[in-house]
């Protein structure tokens, strides 16, 4: 049902002006550093084959050049940017929309704004000093606390548990004992317990009003990173994610160049989709092309512009304010 008043945007006019400004600043950063900024389709032939994320279909129901085609809304433009990556492009970045099903919240909006960069010849860890340098840019403060902390002990500090020891029932246990509900879909699933004890009780309780940046998640947590064998123990995926408060902000990798490995990980990933009722999705195979012919060393993140805002923005309280039409008045 339409109001008198939903032909609006959601964002105040000043807001957005000043949205623009961070953008102006977040593009700066990059003209300084001497990174390139490259735009890349929003719709692929390929599609993203993770579990915990959806992609929007787009059929060509015209049947455009004598045939029926379909593609995918980007969730990522991660795909495209390695294929430029292997193809010399050196260091690059963009800022653009990608589009995930989701549902609507305070952090969420099904069409968003994402930033990705990649960096030849440098490891995520190194990425993450990178990552700090911008923030500590748009805040304009060079004392910006940027706390980091391995996957390991940030388990152990604030849910009392070694995750390299842990059992399905050792997560459900402490989920349950915290007031979170467990469910029957996810029970005898360790990363996905894992995921929802971190995207709610271990978020819940990192220091508010700075950044947290986690590394070294499992290996079986390592989606396009590399694993890191040298602890025979436990080994650690190359990857970190970034938090604001509660809020997650941003992910990266120190990207894995294994063709077959990566090949083998969409593979395991759709059939992940299948056992859980999902449609399978279809692999990116020029991705694939593009490992096999070679891409170089690096290392890349994505953060969330949207929510980075909110974090510029103090008072902004929800995603919508800072969208010019969110996903409701698109």
């Amino acid at each position: 049902m339409r109001t008198a008043g939903d032909w609006q945007p959601t964002a105040g006019i000043d807001t957005l002006k000043r949205r623009a400004e961070i953008i102006r600043h977040i593009r700066e950063w990059f003209y300084q550093q001497g990174i390139l900024e490259v735009e890349t389709p929003q719709l692929s032939n390929g599609a993203t084959t993770d579990p915990s994320i959806e992609s929007f279909c787009a059929s060509d129901t015209n049947n455009v050049a004598g045939r029926l085609s379909s593609r995918h809304l980007r969730t990522s433009a991660e795909f495209h940017h390695k294929r430029l990556l292997a193809s010399g492009s050196g260091d690059i970045y963009e800022l653009g929309k990608v589009f995930r099903v989701d549902e609507m919240g305070r952090h969420h909006n099904p069409e968003f704004t994402m930033l990705e960069w990649y960096r030849l010849g440098i490891d995520h860890l190194q990425l993450t000093v990178e990552v700090e340098s911008l923030l500590k840019h748009l805040h304009n403060d060079p004392a910006l606390l940027f706390e980091r902390i391995t996957y390991r002990e940030l388990w152990k500090q604030y849910a009392g548990i070694d995750p390299a020891l842990v059992s399905c029932s050792d997560i459900a246990l402490f989920l349950q004992n915290s007031g979170v509900s467990v469910p029957g879909s996810v029970e005898n699933e360790l990363d996905a317990l894992q995921d929802l004890a971190m995207g709610t009780v271990i978020a819940d309780s990192l220091p508010q009003g700075h950044y947290t940046c986690i590394y070294n998640y499992p290996a079986s947590q390592a989606s396009l990173a590399r694993i890191d064998n040298s602890d025979s123990e436990w080994p650690v995926a190359r990857r970190f994610e970034i938090y604001y408060g509660s809020v997650e902000l941003a992910n990266g990798f120190h990207e894995l160049t294994d063709s077959a490995e990566q090949l083998s990980r969409f593979e395991a990933d759709n059939q992940s989709r299948t056992q859980n009722q999902q449609q399978p999705m279809p692999i990116d195979t020029r991705f694939i092309a593009a490992l096999e012919h070679g891409m170089p060393d690096s290392a890349g993140v994505a953060i969330g512009i949207d929510r980075l805002m909110m974090i510029l923005l103090p008072e902004v309280e929800f995603m919508q304010q800072v969208l010019s039409f969110d996903w409701q008045r698109a």
